[in-house]
């Protein structure tokens, strides 16, 4: 008969570490080679156990703000004529204009 327990510790989950940009990890070739070095704290700290939440936590495939606002394309409001950003539908000029979609019956 087997217990099910809603909620329970997770048993051999891969820590929070592994995904983390702050964290040092080396691997040897066995499994318990493991050596996680949190980059986090000062001094910085070797984590003994998998970790499974952190307050410290940067996901190393996410870029961060800075990174993102250093790839974000810059508008120049001057040489726009309008407002960039989106408009509301009924804010458009065109709003009582029709517009007709027809198919290529050869693109079917």
């Amino acid at each position: 008969m087997g217990i099910y327990v809603k909620n329970g510790t997770p048993v051999n989950a891969e820590s929070l570490c592994e995904s983390c940009s702050r964290a040092f990890i080396a691997r040897g070739y066995s499994e318990t080679e493991l050596v996680a070095i949190c980059q986090a704290l000062w001094p910085e700290r070797r984590m003994h156990f998998p970790v499974r939440t952190c307050s410290a936590y940067v996901e190393k495939n996410k870029p961060t703000f800075k990174e993102m606002e250093d790839m974000a394309i810059v508008l120049d409001r001057v040489a726009l004529k309008r407002d960039a950003g989106f408009v509301r539908p009924d804010e458009t000029e065109n709003s009582g204009e029709k517009i007709e979609l027809i198919l290529d019956e050869n693109s079917r």
